[in-house]
């Protein structure tokens, strides 16, 4: 071979080899690379055959081909598990199991594409050769990965979007869940009301005492409804993400939380401001400061508040010298309606609000602690 013949090889493999990983699309990967090697090698036809356990499913042919599944004698599946890397042969009547068109004559070049199946190149006339089968391999090798990337970046479209419709029926269900489930709640609280205001004097204490308990697991089943909702929607609604003042974020907390007298509370009076969400920063706050002053059983009862700022993140901690908590339950106390004592004014549903608010900022939540003498909740969020 002259060095001309040598330098237009070298240019050929080097534009079949540019053509493939154009798209992420199957179709037109097939459509450039295949195409140009019909046109430069002139050659009558070409097909994928997909193998997918016993059965070889025609993915791409040209010319089009017969669209179908093939189920093949097991000599023939012995035969093309038996190739390492292509073959050549010359058509026979044993073949036509394979072919997608009519062939009738002809030279049929086969390369296995790994696990993804089979390229079959077909040609009527004594114009391939092992020589250059050899010489394409390593094209051909590239085509079979690109294939493989194809499928699986369409299985995951597919998935995300199966995903996406069932997160968007999920919530959905969630509000009417919701919604259907507090209804009843408000009319029966009603009714309550109604009987304690107009059968006052025919009530004993007794009754109004169950009337009255009756209200409380009203509002307490309202409040649970309402952070099942919350705790279905974290992540789902999409953040109004704006520049955020940590300073007023944690001073409206601290305004809308009660605090007992006995509590101190100390905050960092320079927090960063950040981006994100006000309401979800806010639920963020006041479920962390909520838990310290709620599980605090010391007589003078102290919280700080502060942050420390890192290379990317900024690092928030939440601390008490509250009753403790056992390193058993450092994970558990993150999933929903985990409660580890038997608090009223409990849902169990606060903490993985938390964690699944910081999540979908990118951050992590962890905590240190010791019983008898406090806990700190540290987590992230990036600048």
């Amino acid at each position: 071979m002259n060095t001309g013949n040598q330098i237009l090889d070298i240019l050929r493999l080097y534009e079949y080899s540019m053509s493939i990983g154009k798209s992420l699309s199957y179709h037109e990967n097939c459509d450039q690379f295949l195409k140009l090697l019909l046109k430069r090698r002139d050659l009558n036809a070409c097909w994928v055959l997909r193998q997918h356990k016993n059965q070889y499913i025609n993915e791409y042919s040209i010319p089009l081909g017969n669209q179908r599944q093939y189920s093949l004698s097991p000599e023939l599946v012995k035969f093309l598990n038996d190739i390492e890397d292509y073959t050549l042969l010359e058509y026979s009547r044993m073949l036509d199991e394979l072919t997608t068109i009519d062939i009738h004559a002809g030279y049929i070049a086969i390369y296995k594409l790994k696990s993804h199946g089979f390229l079959f190149l077909y040609s009527k006339e004594d114009n391939i050769n092992k020589r250059d089968l050899s010489k394409l391999l390593p094209v051909v090798e590239k085509f079979a990965i690109t294939l493989k990337a194809c499928r699986a970046y369409a299985n995951q479209k597919t998935l995300l979007y199966r995903l996406e419709e069932r997160n968007t029926e999920l919530n959905n269900y969630a509000h009417v869940v919701s919604h259907d489930l507090k209804s009843p709640l408000r009319n029966i609280d009603a009714l309550a009301t109604w009987l304690k205001e107009d059968h006052r004097d025919n009530l004993d204490q007794g009754a109004l005492e169950y009337l009255n308990l009756i209200s409380d697991n009203i509002s307490k089943m309202e409040d649970l409804i309402t952070g099942i909702l919350e705790y279905s929607t974290v992540g789902v609604k999409d953040f109004k993400a704006s520049l955020i003042d940590v300073n007023k974020i944690v001073n409206d907390v601290l305004n809308f939380l009660y605090v007992p007298d006995n509590m101190s509370i100390t905050i960092d009076d320079n927090f960063p401001e950040i981006m994100g969400d006000t309401h979800r920063l806010q639920q963020l706050f006041q479920n962390l400061i909520g838990n310290a002053i709620k599980y605090n059983d010391k007589e003078k009862g102290t919280i700080e508040v502060g942050y420390s700022t890192l290379d990317t993140v900024y690092e928030f901690y939440v601390k008490d010298n509250g009753k403790g908590i056992e390193e058993k339950y450092y994970k558990k106390i993150f999933n929903v309606f985990q409660k580890l004592e038997n608090n009223k004014d409990s849902s169990g549903i606060g903490l993985s609000i938390v964690e699944k608010i910081i999540s979908a900022y990118g951050g992590k939540i962890w905590l240190t602690s010791e019983i008898g003498v406090g806990t700190t909740f540290y987590f992230t969020i990036k600048k």
